[in-house]
């Protein structure tokens, strides 16, 4: 019977780390993904508004919702992206376990 419990909390704690990770992955690349659609523009800082709810879309229901998005900087020469969240978790943790927080730089492109 402690066989069968300690093999249950492994799983348990396995499955919140996968779940961890693909929270992790999902806020990444929907970050990256509204930063390279701004500094596509140009850096015009008008069209931070529509990547940011795109990337929410893209996120669903891993943090559409919670994520808090700061354009740390929008102008022609790159677009600085934080993106604060919380990992879903079905296990009691420390918030401090569940924070994601991902910055990402991307350069403006613009023709020459």
């Amino acid at each position: 019977m402690i066989g069968a419990t300690i093999f249950l909390l492994m799983l348990l704690s396995a499955a919140q780390f996968l779940v961890r990770l693909y929270a992790t992955s999902v806020v990444t690349s929907a970050a990256y993904q509204a930063a390279q659609a701004v500094a596509t523009e140009g850096g015009n800082p008008a069209f931070a508004a529509g990547a940011e709810r795109d990337a929410r879309a893209r996120m669903g229901a891993f943090g559409g919702a919670n994520a808090r998005f700061i354009w740390r900087e929008v102008d022609a020469q790159q677009v600085v992206l934080e993106v604060l969240d919380l990992s879903p978790s079905f296990t009691p943790l420390p918030a401090s376990y569940r924070r994601i927080d991902r910055t990402v730089v991307v350069r403006s492109e613009r023709f020459r």
